[in-house]
């Protein structure tokens, strides 16, 4: 009986052969797709991108698709390093590989989520090898503005500790000048928006054999710098890419207000800033030297 057993569990010999073609073939397909990935802040215009990209020839893109890898993912690298949780976090990794699968063999994966330099860009970089990443920026004042607007690090919006990381999470890139309980509604968002900078130089020296486009969410304004980006990207802008742009120009407007949070001026939120960076001064704490931030 224990012959038989052991007999039962042998693969059969169509087995051994076709699984090894069938790995070759599996491998082969996830191999000949570029991917893309978005560093961004959240609010920064990263569905936008999304969409925008989406209408080229090439691209098939996604915002914060399924895991969106927020929640549970972001508690671990809020209390823990990256290589405490790396393996959970595969899990993205696992779900890109069922896209790509589907995928035509000649389009690209393109993915902006605000998530992706949190919560798993060391899990696709070490599962991946054609990739390439965006860093999209928008005016410090502006994103703060429709931070502040939407509740979020504060109690108006009970969602925003899904996706926001805090300003002394382990993995942060910059050291902020108090703890969170410390702080106030705008000195956390403005903590949390500047590490998001940190953590994209960081990223760029990490990793700096990859292709990065630095892009500004203004410049997107004018169609010449969408197809400067498409050109970057070495992808096709289509009639839908400049019909959705025209859209979009005419469509933009301030976020609306949320959560019953009164709406704030852009100065005053330019005054936080230079504040934050005086007191990080102070402290001997670096902030990077960007224009976008005191612009």
């Amino acid at each position: 009986m224990k012959i038989v057993k052991k007999l039962k569990i042998l693969p059969t010999l169509e087995q051994v052969l076709v699984t090894p073609v069938i790995h070759k073939i599996y491998s082969e397909k996830l191999l000949s797709h570029q991917l893309i990935f978005c560093i961004n802040s959240g609010r920064a215009g990263s569905n936008y991108l999304a969409e925008l990209l989406g209408t080229t020839e090439e691209i098939i893109s996604y915002h914060e698709p399924d895991p969106a890898m927020n929640g549970s993912y972001l508690s671990l690298i809020n209390q823990y390093d990256y290589n405490y949780s790396f393996k959970k976090r595969r899990i993205k990794s696992q779900s890109i590989k069922n896209i790509l699968l589907k995928l035509p063999k000649d389009k690209i994966y393109c993915e902006t989520n605000h998530m992706f330099i949190k919560t798993f860009f060391d899990v696709v970089i070490h599962d991946f090898k054609n990739i390439e990443v965006i860093i999209l920026r928008r005016r410090l004042a502006s994103v703060l503005k429709s931070f502040i607007e939407l509740g979020y690090f504060s109690s108006k919006n009970p969602n925003w500790s899904g996706w926001m990381s805090s300003p002394n999470a382990v993995t942060s890139a910059i050291s902020c000048i108090a703890s969170d309980q410390n702080l106030d509604q705008y000195d956390l968002c403005i903590a949390y928006l500047i590490d998001i900078e940190a953590r994209a130089i960081r990223f760029q020296k990490t990793y700096s054999w990859l292709k990065i486009h630095e892009v500004r969410l203004e410049s997107l304004i004018e169609f010449s710098n969408i197809q400067e980006l498409c050109k970057q990207l070495k992808v096709t802008p289509t009639e839908k890419t400049e019909n959705m742009y025209k859209v979009k120009i005419n469509q933009r407007s301030s976020a609306k207000l949320k959560y019953g949070t009164q709406q704030v001026g852009i100065d005053y939120c330019q005054q936080r800033i230079k504040q934050y960076i005086d007191k990080a001064t102070q402290k001997g704490i670096v902030i990077p030297s960007l224009p976008f931030i005191l612009e």
